[in-house]
């Protein structure tokens, strides 16, 4: 009798357990609209952090550039001669690839391009939205100023806006 017993209370105990276990798999509770933050607001957060940023002379103790003459000004005068000359007399297109990761990082970060800045804003008016995008832009036409060629803006946004657009091409193509 006394096995009986401690087999009967061994099958409560699992039954119980196994109705605990699967009401924790199924969750009875809905969630209410009061429990969630819309995107909306979220994103009506983020236009009025932009909006604040754009007007911004300086972000976390950096001057934020105006535009590609103050950009360029600032590059100028960040880097020593001998990278400039480094960086002046390279392929372009293999010195814009080289530095993304360092520069083009200190960028991203110090000009607040994700966030919003004066800078990242009036990049986007060329249509280079993406700050990786955005970094590429600047080193390429910071690359034709340093050689005195004509900036090409809108040339090198077609550029970049078409590679963006294969790359997104390849990627759907792959999955």
């Amino acid at each position: 009798m006394n096995i009986y017993i401690k087999f009967t209370s061994t099958i409560i105990l699992a039954i119980a357990f196994s109705s605990v276990v699967s009401a924790q798999e199924k969750p009875k509770r809905t969630i209410s609209p009061k429990d969630t933050i819309p995107i909306s607001l979220s994103e009506k957060r983020f236009m009025e952090k932009y909006e604040r940023n754009i007007k911004k002379t300086r972000i976390n103790g950096v001057y934020i550039p105006v535009d590609l003459q103050e950009a360029f000004s600032e590059l100028t005068a960040l880097s020593s001669k001998e990278s400039l000359d480094k960086f002046k007399y390279a392929d372009v297109d293999f010195v814009v690839s080289r530095l993304h990761y360092g520069l083009g990082r200190w960028i991203i970060v110090n000009w607040n391009l994700y966030d919003g800045s004066r800078i990242g804003h009036h990049l986007k008016s060329y249509g280079v939205t993406h700050p990786d995008d955005q970094v590429r832009f600047l080193l390429h036409t910071y690359h034709n100023h340093l050689n005195s060629k004509e900036l090409n803006t809108n040339g090198v946004a077609e550029m970049i806006l078409s590679d963006r657009a294969k790359e997104l091409e390849r990627r759907k193509a792959k999955n």
